[in-house]
């Protein structure tokens, strides 16, 4: 028995977090990397039910099952640019937004969208420092060639992505000033930029600038913000998994490379680092002070309530927990606090406050 739990209601709870921070603009549910590990669909349901009507993803395969599900008067955005044919034909069809991040991308979208008779619907991605996909501030001539020549693409938006939200008021400031110097050059040539965005879940916290048309958010809705924790969001996801085998071992035997300093009573746990536990985010994505912080602490694992000693290092696939003095038996449930997005091969299972 093992899965990994996800509260309904604890998304719901972050989502009004986000509202109230974001002062009546748009909200964008980023539902990349299935939705943070929280399940896209599911999690889309729940941003529809709560007045999200726009959605992000990052894989044309999302888009499709969304359309499939019924999602079918929601505005859905591809926030990767791509020039692959099949990408783009797929997209088109389902009625996404595609994200125009170099001039052979608009090329290829603005031919496929002629050969098909129709008008695809673009943003514009400007890479103010984030260096993966867009265009660079300076190529403002060849956006202006985008309106200019290319009848079949209609632009809606223009977007940009932060590099450092989460850790350089600095440099987000700056990244802001060069999406927005971007954005009065279009104008200034004389083109309607339309619905503008570029703030994420941290910097939406973090800071008082850049809201725009819009905010992304992914990561706070599962109640973990890169960059330290945020007042009133709750983490979502856990494990729940079930005691496999318990037994006494004598002082000095080795577990998981430690040895025992006197007898104790261990239990099995058939969860690993493969699953999820025990994986922190990329260091990238943290701050230094995080970083050493979690070297010295240890995955919490709790049982009734108590918080369990792990024995050794967490494993591929089992964890071994002290549960000398604690009433416990094959078959008890344990709670391992995970973070959503790093978990696999487990089964979801949703809950609510209530079911708990």
């Amino acid at each position: 028995m093992k899965n990994l739990v996800i509260d309904r209601d604890a998304i719901r709870n972050n989502l009004n977090i986000v509202k109230s921070r974001a002062r009546g603009v748009d909200i964008i549910a980023d539902l990349s990397a299935d939705a943070f590990g929280m399940g896209i669909v599911e999690t889309a349901r729940i941003m529809r039910e709560e007045g999200v009507t726009s959605f992000a993803v990052s894989d044309p395969r999302d888009a499709e099952r969304l359309r499939n599900l019924g999602f079918t008067d929601e505005r859905l955005m591809m926030l990767r640019s791509t020039a692959d044919s099949d990408e783009i034909r797929d997209l088109i069809e389902l009625g996404v937004v595609c994200t125009v991040g170099s001039y052979d991308a608009a090329v290829a979208i603005n031919g496929i969208a002629e050969e098909r008779h129709t008008v695809c619907e673009v943003q514009i991605k400007i890479d103010s420092g984030l260096g993966r996909y867009g265009f660079l501030p300076t190529e403002t001539d060849k956006i202006a060639s985008i309106f200019k020549y290319m009848p079949n693409l209609a632009v809606i938006g223009v977007f940009s992505t932060y590099s450092q939200s989460h850790k350089s008021e600095r440099i987000t400031r700056s990244e802001y000033e060069t999406f927005k110097g971007v954005l009065d050059k279009l104008t200034q040539m004389g083109f309607e930029v339309g619905y503008t965005h570029i703030a994420d879940s941290a910097a939406l916290f973090k800071y008082d600038f850049g809201t725009m048309d819009a905010v992304r958010v992914g990561t706070a809705l599962a109640g973990r913000v890169a960059g330290g924790a945020v007042p009133g969001l709750m983490k979502v996801g856990y494990i729940k998994a079930g005691v496999e085998e318990v037994g006494w071992f004598p002082k000095k035997h080795r577990i998981g490379g430690q040895t025992l300093k006197k007898p104790a009573r261990l239990a099995v746990l058939s969860v690993g680092f493969y699953n999820g536990f025990g994986v922190n985010r990329p260091d990238y994505e943290r701050r230094l002070i995080d970083i050493l912080k979690a070297r010295k602490r240890r995955p919490v694992v709790k049982l009734g309530g108590r918080k369990l000693r792990i024995i050794g290092n967490v494993g591929l696939q089992h964890t071994i927990v002290d549960v000398t003095d604690i009433e416990c038996s094959v078959g008890d449930a344990c709670y391992l606090d995970v973070d959503p997005v790093n978990v696999k091969g487990l089964q979801r299972t949703y809950i609510s406050h209530e079911e708990k």
